[in-house]
């Protein structure tokens, strides 16, 4: 538990951080942070239940790529601006490194284990990522095109 909320914390600090370099505006840099703590409340909700690496990371990429879209339509900025903090805790930065050093060491197979697991994950993020820009670009344009439709027909949207 006490582990748990240690990475909490180091999440929003990081995404906070990240949120400061990528030059957020300080009205939107608390929500930023609390987008990484909220994606890592997830992460580890998600690995006590799934064990698979792919699924792990595109469920809790759809939940990071949600948050930033709801947060922008929020604010009326771009989703870029908390779905970059959001990811931070999902960079699977250990599999990268230990890839890394197991091919300095040349420890052919932990090395493809680790590569093999890096890539599942960040091909997981991707689509995860993808479906959700999808859906809310679709919908979007759906509440668009019909709010357009009724202007030309002189009719008001039934509530």
């Amino acid at each position: 538990m006490v582990e748990s909320l240690k990475l909490i914390v180091v999440s929003f600090t990081a995404s906070f951080g990240f949120g400061i370099v990528f030059r957020i505006e300080k009205k939107n840099l608390l929500w930023a942070g609390g987008g990484g703590a909220l994606t890592r409340c997830v992460c580890l909700i998600l690995l006590e239940v799934i064990d698979q690496g792919i699924l792990y990371s595109l469920l809790a990429a759809m939940f990071a790529a949600l948050y930033a879209e709801i947060m922008a339509m929020r604010q009326k900025i771009p989703s870029t601006i908390f779905l970059y903090p959001a990811i931070i805790p999902l960079i699977p930065g250990d599999l990268l490194y230990n890839t890394a050093v197991n091919l300095i060491l040349q420890n052919t197979p932990e090395m493809l284990s680790n590569a093999k697991n890096c890539a599942l994950s960040l091909i997981g993020m991707s689509i995860g990522f993808v479906l959700i820009s999808t859906f809310t670009y679709y919908r979007r344009i759906y509440h668009v095109s019909e709010d357009i439709a009724l202007h030309l027909l002189h009719r008001q949207k039934k509530e």
